[in-house]
């Protein structure tokens, strides 16, 4: 079956379904057809690697079953994309700059065997009230072991993004999402456990004020035995904002011995801002372990008084706080390089 045949036989997305229930689909599928323009640019000061960029397929598209409707209107309407193939281990950093009123990007990033990268995704936009669809797969080769920061810069836009991966025996992937006073933003990140002894990390850190709205969702599909697989939401809300998580757990029949946990951690910063928190498990092999948890709160008086009284401000004691919320763990999980580039970008300042 044709791509845009499968495409016009699926329905509209219903909102009683979880992945649509808080953001609106239209936003993103316009009637005209789009004109994406690009900017590219590779830099990093850790490493002078270059990523070879080239516009053929590294692998067949779609490489994951069931994508929903926007993805295949992505597809269909821009055939060209950008292919990253990593062969050799190192510090890469690729970015992308969305110049046009209405862009869709296509991705397709392999990770080759035996191969450990650290990889930086940058992402903006230019253009107020711009559209933008985006869809990422990548693919981690056996034995890979890849840490990935996507680096979004939305700040005006209404921005779709589509997270594919497909994972081999004995990788280790963790990704790492920031998203900071976006507009509008719904992000679906579906991983493929399709490997025995794999680990999958996936962290995402949202500060929202205004009228943000962010739309998260994470799939950790396990397919094969003696995998792990950790999803970590962490957001802050000021304003009317809204920030929405939905994760989802699936451990598949012949799947055993897995490990999955889940944890959405939000503060509240106003009484007017939002947060829903939804957790899914689909738990088809009991000899397994998965877990769940969530929290939504305010912050701590204790706390703030505790920094007041040794000469801290009220606001100086509200952003350690948040900061070091958002900041817990990621050293150890994505190592010192990429932690000290987002702690740059949560505190504003230098990791010393």
């Amino acid at each position: 079956m044709l791509v845009r045949e499968l495409y016009e036989k699926l329905p509209e997305p219903l909102k009683t379904e979880h992945t649509w229930r808080y953001s609106e689909y239209s936003f993103f599928v316009k009637d005209k057809e789009p004109k994406t323009i690009v900017q590219i640019n590779q830099n990093t000061k850790f490493e002078s690697d270059k990523i070879e960029i080239t516009k053929g397929d590294l692998f067949e598209p779609l490489t994951l079953k069931y994508p929903e409707k926007i993805t295949l209107h992505n597809l269909i309407h821009h055939k060209e994309k950008f292919s990253l193939d990593i062969s050799k281990s190192g510090f890469y950093s690729f970015e992308q700059k969305l110049l046009g009123e209405y862009n869709i990007l296509r991705t397709q990033i392999r990770i080759a065997n035996n191969i450990e990268t650290d990889l930086i995704i940058s992402l903006s936009d230019e253009l107020k009230n711009s559209t933008n669809n985006n869809v990422i797969e990548i693919e981690a080769q056996e034995n890979s072991k890849v840490r990935i920061f996507f680096d979004n810069h939305f700040l005006n836009s209404y921005i779709h993004n589509f997270i594919y991966l497909d994972m081999k025996d004995n990788t280790d992937v963790r990704l790492l999402f920031s998203t900071f006073n976006p507009k509008y933003e719904k992000t679906h990140v579906k991983a493929l456990i399709n490997g025995v002894s794999s680990n999958f990390i996936v962290f995402i850190l949202a500060k929202l004020s205004n009228n943000d709205h962010v739309d998260y969702r994470t799939e950790n599909v396990h397919l094969k035995s003696n995998s792990k697989s950790l999803s970590v939401y962490r957001s802050i809300v000021n304003d009317q904002a809204r920030s929405i998580y939905t994760g989802m757990l699936r451990i598949e029949k012949e799947a055993k011995y897995c490990n999955a946990y889940q944890n959405s951690r939000n503060i509240l910063l106003s009484e007017k801002a939002r947060v829903e928190t939804i957790p899914e498990l689909e738990i088809l092999n009991q000899e397994v372990a998965c877990t769940h948890g969530a929290v939504v709160s305010s912050l701590d008086e204790e706390s703030i008084y505790y920094f007041m009284s040794r000469g801290v401000s009220r606001e100086e004691a509200i952003k350690l706080l948040t900061d070091g919320f958002l900041l817990d763990k990621l050293e150890d999980n994505f190592g010192e390089k990429l932690y000290s580039i987002i702690y740059r970008k949560v505190t504003g300042e230098e990791h010393i």
